[in-house]
């Protein structure tokens, strides 16, 4: 299997995020400005933060230009395994219908309505940046990139493929918004109320799937 096929499954994990989802709808809201500002920040983070952790990587890992399948394949299953467990801690868990931000979330979405789009694009970096979740799947697939034994472009190839995939609920709004205005507002907006009333049955089987797909990956690898 490709490098780039690897990386997918870290990509969406990354990418499935309310907060993200939630920020894009309201930076659309404030103005296109603000939107592409912010669409750019959190990609430019993204960026930078797989950047970073493969040129780090490339430092630890004993001969840069050949491929370490085992390893690969060994990253591959824990993430699966792990998913798999959470997928069944999740399930037992009772429905609890609630908004897809809420607490410091949401005060951090109403202060975001009223910045300044250098503040915005900013605000944008540090998401793209990440919490504790994104820069573990950051490291993940930086360490995925580093044992495919790719180098010079084809390794800045797969940085920014990595990059654009696991950012694509944000940008990839805002480039409809650009086309479509506030028809992808009113979309969005429905998405996450179905999202705030869906979420256990979809967190669980997006779990099932990706820790499948990773399983399977990194049995194809050994």
């Amino acid at each position: 299997m490709s490098a780039a096929l690897q990386l997918v499954p870290y990509a969406l994990i990354a990418t499935l995020s309310p907060l993200g989802v939630a920020a894009t709808l309201t930076v659309m809201r404030t103005s296109r400005l603000h939107a592409l500002g912010f669409g750019i920040g959190v990609v430019v983070g993204q960026l930078l933060a797989c950047a970073v952790l493969v040129g780090l990587g490339s430092v630890t890992i004993p001969n840069r230009t050949k491929e370490h399948p085992t390893f690969q394949a060994v990253l591959a299953v824990g993430l699966g395994v792990a998913l798999l467990v959470l997928a069944a801690v999740v399930h037992r868990r009772p429905q609890v219908v609630k908004p897809a931000s809420s607490g410091r979330s949401q005060a951090a979405l109403d202060r975001l309505q009223r910045v300044h789009v250098f503040t915005a694009a900013g605000f944008g970096l540090l998401l793209g940046i990440g919490g504790p979740k994104r820069l573990v799947l950051t490291a993940l697939a930086s360490a995925s990139i580093t044992a495919s034994g790719s180098t010079g472009s084809d390794e800045a190839a797969l940085v920014a493929w990595y990059g654009l995939l696991a950012t694509v609920l944000v940008w990839l709004p805002i480039l409809a918004y650009f086309v479509l205005g506030d028809l992808v507002v009113a979309w969005l907006d429905g998405a996450l109320a179905w999202l705030a009333r869906q979420r256990r049955p979809v967190t669980v089987y997006a779990l099932i799937l990706i820790g499948l797909a990773l399983v399977v990956n990194g049995a194809l690898l050994l």
